[in-house]
């Protein structure tokens, strides 16, 4: 599996399914080595994890799985067994079971075992790693592991429950050193990774931290007034070295995410500088009118809405209208209200 991907793992409105299958085509064009579903309001993959999955369910991931291995890129899915309980029962086993033969005979590329953003419970690492064990003995692909503590930031035990003493440690020592540990960095959305941190987060999880990059996430309520069309910093040429992989969690917006992930990339893979690498991907990816639009808007776009007035919003919403670029009905959505993202996601 190839370094740099995204990882569709963010709460709030679902990608539409033309945009979600347009990265298949964008990521074998410009380079991303894989894709991970896993979006939170899927019900299928978290709340109602138990449930059976009907054929047509069935059928929409066989699709996108073949579809992006099409062009070149990986698929995975991403599965999260909330609320799992104090100890793997031989109910849960059984459910378990069940999804994955049906991912094993899908030939999904990867499969993430997410346990981010849930209550605490008692032996919370043992019942997690029993899960791990069951998946790889129906599983024979690349597995990424999602510990509740994915990152050393103290509003995981504010608002999940306090991390069980040793938990990373017993995490990393049950788990086999095949399987992929998922880390934000020091904070859950990370103004720097730094290479000497994740260093550190490498003895202790006994492997290269595979980094689930939040930066550009928009998806908490505070959170999703705000459009992360920005330069990528906070991120050296050390911290690629010293992460296994980089996976993209992206803004609610596709198209925009688009554009600040290949600049992403720029910067990581070429050290570009992170401006130049961002007005890069502008020029790649967008039009002349909405490169206009961004360089007269700028400080605007990077503002809440609610810091926006009335008079102000109408006015990007005039501008954002003539244009003929996807992201740019994604700025109009944007001003509409349209990304609203409740308290279902804790973290922001």
């Amino acid at each position: 599996m190839e370094s740099i991907g995204i990882v569709e793992g963010f709460f709030g409105p679902q990608w539409p399914e033309r945009d979600r299958r347009s990265f298949a085509e964008f990521l074998g064009r410009f380079g991303g080595g894989f894709y991970i579903y896993a979006p939170k309001q899927d019900p299928h993959l978290r709340k109602a994890w138990r449930d059976p999955w009907s054929s047509e369910y069935v059928a929409k991931l066989d699709e996108l799985c073949r579809h992006f291995k099409s062009h070149g890129v990986a698929f995975g899915v991403g599965f999260s067994p909330f609320g799992l309980g104090l100890a793997l029962s031989e109910a849960d086993e059984k459910f378990l079971e069940e999804k994955l033969r049906i991912l094993s005979d899908l030939k999904i590329d990867v499969l993430g075992l997410f346990f981010d953003d849930m209550p605490v419970t008692e032996n919370l690492a043992r019942t997690q790693v029993e899960a791990g064990d069951l998946i790889r003995r129906f599983y024979r692909g690349k597995i990424v592991f999602c510990p509740s503590f994915y990152s050393d930031d103290p509003i995981l035990e504010k608002v999940f429950g306090k991390k069980p003493d040793r938990y990373l440690e017993d995490v990393a020592r049950l788990l086999p050193p095949e399987v992929s540990i998922a880390w934000t960095g020091p904070k859950v959305i990370s103004p720097e990774i730094s290479g000497e941190h994740l260093r550190e987060v490498a003895e202790l999880l006994k492997r290269k931290p595979f980094i689930w990059e939040n930066l550009y996430a928009n998806d908490g309520p505070r959170n999703c007034k705000f459009l992360k069309l920005k330069p990528f910093t906070g991120r050296t040429e050390a911290t690629f070295r010293e992460a296994e992989a980089f996976a993209f969690n992206m803004m609610n917006q596709p198209n925009l995410s688009k554009i600040v992930y290949l600049a992403s990339k720029y910067v990581l893979e070429e050290n570009t500088e992170s401006e130049e690498a961002l007005q890069r991907s502008l020029r790649e990816l967008t039009s002349e009118g909405f490169r206009d639009f961004f360089r007269k808007n700028r400080d605007s776009l990077a503002r809440s809405l609610d810091d926006l007035t009335p008079e102000q919003r109408a006015s990007l919403r005039t501008e954002a209208t003539s244009l003929v670029d996807a992201a740019a009905a994604e700025i109009r959505d944007w001003l509409d209200g349209v990304y609203t993202v409740g308290s279902e996601c804790l973290t922001d």
